[in-house]
């Protein structure tokens, strides 16, 4: 994987690598927690909980991700990816290739 080859399509979607690194985990793991996300991103020392939340709701902005229900706290919510973060990580794949 290679950062620079995908950085056009990041630049056109305003977007940054810890951005990224969210929306591919909400996509692989969908329906996923806050806490998960939060969780899962921390474990792996990517980036705290606070500054992945920080991504998190910049990705829900960005509207490439939204809240698909809330769970048993209504404080929380399991978040999946929109159709244009469908689009934006179809484009990110094909730019590897």
């Amino acid at each position: 994987m290679n950062a620079f080859k995908t950085q056009t399509i990041r630049t056109k979607y305003k977007l940054c690598l810890q951005e990224e690194y969210v929306l591919g985990m909400i996509n692989d793991l969908e329906p996923i927690s806050t806490m998960r996300i939060l969780s899962l991103a921390n474990k792996q020392d990517v980036m705290s909980p606070a500054t992945t939340h920080k991504y998190l709701k910049n990705l829900e902005r960005k509207k490439l991700v939204h809240r698909v229900k809330p769970i048993e706290d209504k404080r929380m919510y399991e978040f999946a990816p929109t159709g244009k973060g469908t689009i934006l990580l179809e484009e990110l794949k094909h730019a590897y290739r």
